[in-house]
């Protein structure tokens, strides 16, 4: 007799997984699911109609190729959805930071370095720094990748300086 080892992950997960799956019947889901079958059925439908468009007397390679390229958009449908299925079932987790020791600072300033702000009822609010970098969903976003200039902007370049300057007069002068 052969007996199959469980593996660690599996073992007690069953229930979290029937909730998972049993997401796939929401109202939400079931509309991607009607919206996924639907795009399946007209993109075989029109795949197959440029196919026969094609090979008929009046048809064209160029039909033949469309009726490809709507069997391509099918597998398109078909990828995405199992992704989407996939991801739902079993999402990606990001690594949880490490637990800092009692007493010890955080090691990220945004969390940190909060200053108090009143709000509109007298509320006291904490909001970072503005130099601090942007947290969101406690994931903090390095500055190198807030608010550049484009790549093909130089600051130092004196036709876009002049540019911006005419702009500027035009703008001043229609407003007056």
């Amino acid at each position: 007799m052969t007996y199959h080892r469980i593996p660690p992950a599996r073992v007690g997960g069953s229930v979290r997984d029937v909730r998972r799956v049993l997401k796939l019947f929401s109202p939400a889901w079931l509309l991607r699911h009607l919206l996924a079958l639907g795009l399946i059925a007209f993109f075989i439908y029109m795949g197959h109609w440029q196919w026969t468009k094609g090979e008929s007397s009046h048809g064209t390679l160029q039909n033949l190729f469309y009726g490809i390229e709507w069997w391509i958009f099918t597998a398109f449908v078909l990828y995405l959805w199992g992704k989407m299925i996939g991801e739902e079932i079993r999402p990606s987790q990001p690594n949880p930071a490490p637990a800092a020791a009692p007493g010890a600072e955080p090691a990220d300033p945004a969390v940190t370095d909060l200053r108090p702000v009143t709000g509109l009822a007298g509320a006291t609010t904490a909001v970072a720094r503005a130099d601090a970098p942007l947290v969101f969903a406690a994931v903090a976003v390095p500055a190198s990748l807030t608010a550049t200039p484009a790549d093909d902007e130089d600051p130092e370049d004196e036709d876009l300086a002049a540019y911006n300057a005419y702009l500027a007069n035009l703008r001043t002068r229609d407003s007056a």
